[in-house]
């Protein structure tokens, strides 16, 4: 009995040793996730995009939202990536999303809050928090998507560091 405890003790030692070797050395995949880059582009996950794009620049689609606009369905995306920070891409029906135009302001900004504006149609309401360089702790902005092809964004908020 003492022999056969000791087997099996010697056995789930070495195959707790195997399987956290084998975990440490192969690489974290998603299966079927794909990796976003800052322009709303997606990368299927080989390794020529793993040599392609460092991986400030890997990101991974955060959130989706559908709605409509003059009768035709949109979709607003934000991609996140490793530093936090998002790209808005807004795409049409089902074409592929393109990097949101006249938003630069929230562009590669690190985003605390989102969420539709109740109160109106295909706004929205972004909160983003300032860096280091900048002056100040947080914005909170109205993005208008009524024209998707012409966003508008509009400071509603902003509070200052001392």
């Amino acid at each position: 009995m003492l022999k056969l405890s000791k087997f099996i003790a010697g056995n789930l030692a070495t195959l707790t040793l195997c399987s956290t070797f084998v975990l440490t050395l192969s690489k974290p995949v998603i299966s079927g996730e794909l990796i976003m880059d800052r322009n709303c582009g997606f990368n299927e996950r080989t390794k020529e995009t793993f040599t392609k794009l460092t991986p400030q620049n890997r990101g991974y689609i955060w959130l989706t939202d559908h709605f409509k606009s003059n009768n035709r369905p949109y979709y607003l995306q934000i991609n996140t990536f490793p530093d936090n920070t998002g790209v808005f891409c807004l795409g049409i029906g089902k074409q592929l999303p393109k990097r949101l135009k006249n938003a630069e302001i929230l562009q590669n900004k690190l985003i605390e809050k989102f969420e539709q504006d109740k109160s109106k149609l295909n706004h929205y309401i972004v909160t983003v928090k300032g860096n280091k360089n900048e002056d100040f702790l947080r914005t909170t902005y109205r993005l208008n998507l009524s024209n998707p092809q012409n966003p508008k964004v509009t400071p509603i908020i902003k509070v200052y560091k001392k």
